[in-house]
C-alpha cells in the first residue's frame, strides 16, 4: 500500500507541458527537471513491527538500518544535483520509521540541515501509530514533523488486517497513540486501506474518522502490488461495492459540509480547477527527477517508491544506483543513465494511457509499479489499481457534481 505519499506531499507533483529545464543538453538522454525535486523518500530501515495482510514491503523483517555517515554521504550527492528545488519534503517510508530509535533520528535530521541550507524542508512521518507516546510527541512538535498515522476504521475492521506477528490487534495500541497526540496537541492525517469487507461499511468508517479528529483522511484501495500479488478487491462484485461505497461517503459529506475531509474527493475537485488541466504531462510517480526514492543500502530510482528492489522481466531490478558513488548515476558524462531505458517504456505506458484513457488528466498515467505488477511491464495503460483508485470515485464525484448537491469541500 501507499501509505506515505497519497496524501499531502505526492498528489499535488502535477507536471505541466514544459515545465523545469534539461540537465544535460544531449539530445539522446531524457531531460531531468532542474529544481524539480519535491519529494525524498529515504527507508531509515525496512522493518516493520506489524504483519498487516495487505503489506507490500518484501524485506520487513530485516531490521538494519541506514547508517549515519551513508545518510551523509547520500545528502551531499542529492544536494550536489541540479534536482532539488527550494522547497523539498522527506518521507521516511518503506518500513516503519518509529521502528528506528529518536536519537538515530536527531543526528539524521542534524545531517539533513546541514546539508539543505536555507530551504525549506518538512519531514514526514507515516506511522502505524503503536509506538507514538510523549516522548515520540516532544520529537514531532520540535522538529516539526508532519504525522500521518495508518488506520483502517473501528476496531473489527482495522484488526481483521492490522495485526502484529503473533496475530494479535492492534487497534487498541493505535488509539493510544492518536490519544497521544491529541493531547500533545499535534495535527495528525489518516490512511485507511479499503479492503472488501470495508467497502460495506460506508457510514461506519465515515463516523470514525470525523470522530478521530483527522485534518484528512485517505482510502488506498488494496493494491495487489510488489510482495503483496493478490488483492480482495479482484472478487467479483468489488467495483459495484466501491461504487456505492463512494456514493454513500459523497452523500454523508454534503450532508455535513466541512466535518470529514477526504483526500480523494479534494484531489478530484483540485484536478478540475487546476488552471492546467488537460495539459499537463504525467505525475511524480511516472516523470524522473522529481521524486527520488532511497533505500537502506543508498540504492534509488525515481518514480513510485513501491518500485524500489522490485525486479523488471526484461529491464532487472529497478534500481539505478548507489548514491555513495561518486557518481550518482542521475546523468552520466557519455551515454545514457541507467534509469533512461526505464522510462522510454514508463513513457510508452504513459501515452497509451493518454490515448485510450477518458480518465487521462485526472490520472496522469498512473504509477508504473501498478502496471508492473498487473501488466508485467511498463508499456500498458488500464490497471485494477486505477480503475478501483481512480476511475470509480472520479464517476462519484462528477456525478454528485452533476446533481447539483451542496459544494464538496
Amino acid at each position: 500500500m501507499r501509505e506515505h505519499l497519497l496524501h499531502g506531499p505526492l498528489r499535488s507533483l502535477r507536471q505541466p507541458a514544459g515545465a523545469g529545464q534539461p540537465q544535460s543538453a544531449s539530445a539522446s538522454m531524457p531531460s531531468l527537471p532542474t529544481g524539480g525535486l519535491q519529494l525524498l523518500v529515504i527507508q531509515a530501515s525496512p522493518f516493520c513491527n506489524l504483519d498487516c495482510h495487505y503489506c507490500y514491503l518484501p524485506d520487513r523483517g530485516d531490521t538494519r538500518r541506514l547508517p549515519l555517515d551513508l545518510l551523509d554521504r547520500v545528502m551531499a550527492q542529492v544536494m550536489a544535483s541540479d534536482l532539488p528545488g527550494p522547497e523539498l519534503a522527506i518521507v521516511w517510508h518503506a518500513g516503519e520509521p518509529m521502528a528506528v530509535p529518536r536519537d538515530w533520528y536527531e543526528a539524521a535530521f542534524e545531517i539533513v540541515a546541514r546539508h539543505t541550507g536555507g530551504r525549506a524542508v518538512r519531514h514526514h512521518f507515516q506511522t502505524n501509530a503503536v509506538l507514538i507516546d510523549d516522548a515520540w510527541c516532544d520529537f514531532f512538535r520540535r522538529h516539526g514533523v508532519r504525522v500521518g498515522i495508518s488506520v483502517d476504521g473501528p476496531a473489527a475492521l482495522h484488526d481483521a488486517h492490522r495485526r502484529t506477528r503473533d496475530g494479535r490487534g492492534t487497534h487498541a495500541r493505535v488509539m493510544h497513540g492518536v490519544q497521544a497526540l491529541r493531547d500533545a496537541g499535534l495535527r495528525f492525517h489518516a490512511i485507511a486501506v479499503l479492503t472488501r469487507d470495508a467497502l460495506d461499511q460506508a457510514d461506519a468508517l465515515y463516523d470514525f474518522f470525523a470522530a478521530l479528529g483527522v485534518d484528512q483522511v485517505g482510502f488506498n484501495v488494496e493494491e495487489a502490488e510488489a510482495a503483496h500479488t493478490q488483492s480482495s478487491l479482484q472478487a467479483v462484485g468489488s467495483e459495484a461495492a466501491l461504487r456505492a461505497f463512494w456514493a454513500r461517503l459523497l452523500q454523508r459529506q454534503q450532508a455535513e459540509p466541512g466535518r470529514l475531509r477526504v483526500r480523494e474527493v479534494e484531489a478530484v475537485l483540485a484536478a478540475l480547477r487546476h488552471p492546467q488541466f488537460g495539459l499537463v504531462q504525467g505525475n511524480a510517480q511516472n516523470r524522473p527527477g522529481q521524486m527520488l526514492n532511497v533505500d537502506c543500502d543508498g540504492r534509488w530510482c525515481f518514480w513510485s517508491p513501491e518500485l524500489l528492489g522490485c525486479r523488471h522481466p526484461r529491464l532487472g531490478e529497478a534500481v539505478m544506483g548507489q548514491l555513495a558513488a561518486s557518481d550518482p548515476g542521475f546523468v552520466t558524462g557519455s551515454g545514457l543513465p541507467a534509469w533512461a531505458d526505464w522510462q522510454r517504456e514508463i513513457d510508452d505506458g504513459v501515452q497509451r494511457c493518454r490515448q485510450e484513457c477518458a480518465y487521462f488528466d485526472f490520472c496522469l498515467g498512473g504509477a508504473p509499479s501498478n502496471k508492473l505488477a498487473e501488466h508485467g511491464h511498463f508499456g500498458g495503460s488500464q490497471t485494477l489499481a486505477c480503475r478501483l483508485g481512480q476511475q470509480v470515485l472520479i464517476d462519484a464525484v462528477l456525478a454528485a457534481l452533476d446533481q447539483q448537491l451542496p459544494p464538496l469541500r
